[in-house]
């Protein structure tokens, strides 16, 4: 019922008797009614070309102040209140909390763009959305640091002077209507440096103004106590602020500035004085993944909310560090420290995709992240991590660049689909052929082809993409792809990617 929702769930849920309503025979007449443009509702607060307002929209309304007498037939009223039942008990919802959640924007896009989603695609493991759930907006391409395993290669000085237009406010404001127009619940902002931009807080404002669900991905040497208070404002969900080892002088070796370690975990202990989740952003690699128990330990003694753990990717300026990258067995170990730490309590997230398979390996499917709002803590919502379905490139979520071009994934930032200046976003969305050839699970070589956790997973495409130019690569960051990440040896000594050919026959 959305991510606000997913987050806080806590009870066994019996999302089984969920998945047999939702492929019903009658499910798909229920999904017509729903889905067709409400003709009697009122006008958009926004305008946005092409996306007129549904029947869903207006019902979900009526439901949060209460009402259930809707112009929809019996067969659907019956069908929207025993959904309606069986999401609130599988998450431990009482009435008037359901009502509470179906109130705020997010969980409504998030719903409707579920229904939408059904109703193009059926029910899929993993689930393919009309609309990404997520953008992940790169803001800008000026940072005040200079990290060595940055994927934007962002910098003081890398900006329009060299040839990098950035979007106007003008443009950007647009932008944010459109997302909010689009059914798209979420939008995280990241960077480059996002809170160096003069243009962030007019542009925040307006995502906040259009109930968009907000998070912010940064350095933290920003995050003053008046940032942290904006920030808090604005009603943002949660910052996430990197911390590449609990030892200072590491950091800051990492990101290029002396006493970058000492103003991020400054910025955390302001966002710490505020009502918005905390989480500590790590950044694996082959130099600091033997730091993973003591970053756990370390988010703890500041008391943060989550730990992020996210792949490293050599593109970008990370490109310059690939032999940075960790090899397969060092990721397995990572993983499993990762599951451990999950199981005992902690709060964890990751962009590696492996850490499914692992929960599942270890009978523990209820650890599985579901994308960024942590696991479902419940054994049968493993069929919502089904659903989420691991690497969501292309197929949950894409990328805004700072000059207006879309990518898959942020770790994509050389894999243009296309530009909101030239088609919607959600247009590219539905229709650029590589969003599709991504989305999809079929093709994939190596043993992510054949993998029994494929829905779960489907390997990284921004690291296949990376080291071998081929959407559909193994991802040698596997422990079951372990002789493809050999294979790339030469190359990574190179510096540049393996040649798709070499794997083309996997």
């Amino acid at each position: 019922m959305g991510l606000y929702i997913v987050r806080r769930a806590r009870k066994k849920a019996d999302f089984l008797k969920l998945k047999w309503l939702l492929q019903n025979f009658a499910a798909r007449r229920v999904l017509e009614e729903l889905v067709r443009p409400d003709e009697r509702g009122p006008q958009r607060v926004y305008p946005h070309a092409g996306i007129p307002r549904l029947v869903a929209e207006s019902v979900l309304e009526g439901l949060a102040r209460g009402e259930n007498d809707f112009p929809l037939s019996y067969l659907a009223r019956r069908t929207i209140a025993k959904v309606l039942s069986l999401s609130g008990q599988a998450l431990a919802l009482s009435e008037e909390e359901t009502r509470q959640a179906l109130a705020k924007p997010s969980v409504k896009r998030t719903i409707v763009n579920g229904l939408l989603s059904l109703h193009r695609f059926g029910l899929r493991f993993p689930m393919r959305f009309w609309a990404p759930l997520m953008v992940v907006w790169n803001f800008t391409y000026r940072c005040n640091l200079r990290c060595k395993h940055c994927y934007e290669d962002a910098g003081p000085l890398r900006s329009s002077d060299f040839g990098l237009e950035e979007m106007s406010l003008e443009r950007k404001l647009a932008a944010v209507e459109e997302i909010a127009a689009s059914y798209i619940p979420t939008l995280s902002f990241s960077g480059g440096e996002p809170l160096i931009h003069p243009h962030f807080w007019p542009v925040a404002e307006r995502a906040h103004e259009l109930g968009l669900y907000l998070s912010v991905n940064t350095n933290g040497t920003l995050i003053s106590e008046k940032v942290a208070k904006r920030l808090e404002e604005l009603d943002f969900a949660y910052v996430s602020v990197s911390i590449d080892s609990p030892a200072a002088e590491e950091h800051d070796r990492f990101r290029g500035q002396p006493g970058a370690w000492e103003r991020a975990v400054r910025g955390l202990r302001n966002m710490q004085a505020t009502n918005v989740d905390t989480v500590l952003g790590f950044t694996i690699t082959r130099y600091n993944h033997h730091r993973l128990k003591e970053t756990f330990r370390f988010g703890e003694s500041l008391g943060i909310d989550k730990v992020m753990i996210y792949n490293f990717i050599p593109t970008g300026r990370g490109k310059e560090m690939i032999e940075g990258d960790l090899p397969p067995e060092a990721r397995e170990e990572a993983l499993q420290q990762m599951y451990e730490y999950s199981a005992s309590g902690g709060s964890l997230c990751t962009t590696a995709p492996q850490l499914g398979r692992v929960c599942q390996e270890m009978g523990r499917p209820d650890l599985i992240p579901l994308a960024h709002t942590g696991s479902g803590e419940g054994g049968d919502m493993k069929l919502l991590a089904d659903l989420i379905g691991g690497c969501g490139a292309a197929r949950a979520y894409c990328a805004l660049q700072p000059d207006g071009r879309v990518t898959p994934c942020v770790y994509m930032p050389d894999v243009t689909v296309g530009h909101i200046d030239e088609q919607s976003l959600l247009s590219i969305w539905q229709n650029a052929s590589q969003m599709n050839f991504i989305a999809s699970r079929e093709g994939l070589k190596g043993h992510c082809r054949e993998c029994e956790y494929r829905a779960v997973c489907g390997g990284c495409r921004a690291r296949a993409w990376a080291y071998f130019q081929d959407l559909k690569a193994p991802d040698p960051g596997c422990i079951r792809n372990a002789h493809y990440f050999l294979a790339s040896l030469p190359a990574r000594r190179a510096h540049s990617p393996a040649s798709a050919e070499s794997i083309a026959a996997g």
